[in-house]
């Protein structure tokens, strides 16, 4: 019984991560993309973001089936790893609509990391973070390990 809370601990964990970070990169996406005009917005538009957010999303799914799904517990380096990831997704998935070949894809970048840091002082940041500490407590340490051979 106890691992199947564990694993959907885990799932819930990956979920709320992940959706969260998709919609942080593709609404900055969006909004650079028509350059702050939002009633230009087209269903053309919301599918590149969506595609932008779910391929800059897709390292940390990844990220989180290894050991170093722990570095989700701080938010400058979450931040920094969603922007990093949402340049090279944005840089990808379409060209810029500003100077400079990867303009729009730096501000993007730029964009995901600020919204990030704002939604981790928000009372939904506190709640993902509730839920990265349990997925993090239910891990069996060396520790653990060794005391139950």
């Amino acid at each position: 019984m106890n691992g199947d809370r564990v694993t959907k601990q885990r799932g819930q964990f990956r979920l709320v991560l992940c959706g969260h970070k998709a919609v942080e990169a593709g609404a900055v996406c969006l909004v650079l993309m028509v350059q702050g005009h939002l009633g230009d917005v087209t269903l053309a538009h919301v599918g590149i973001a969506a595609k932008t957010g779910l391929l800059a999303v897709s390292p940390a799914l990844a990220l989180t089936f290894s050991q170093y799904a722990r570095h989700f517990l701080n938010r400058w380096t979450s931040a920094t790893f969603i922007a990093v990831c949402t340049f090279g997704a944005d840089a990808v998935i379409h060209a810029s609509h500003y100077s400079g070949e990867y303009t729009e894809a730096a501000l993007t970048a730029a964009g995901a990391f600020l919204f990030s840091l704002v939604v981790s002082y928000t009372p939904l940041g506190t709640r993902i973070d509730r839920l990265a500490e349990s997925f993090f407590d239910s891990e069996p340490t060396k520790h653990s390990v060794s005391a139950s051979q």
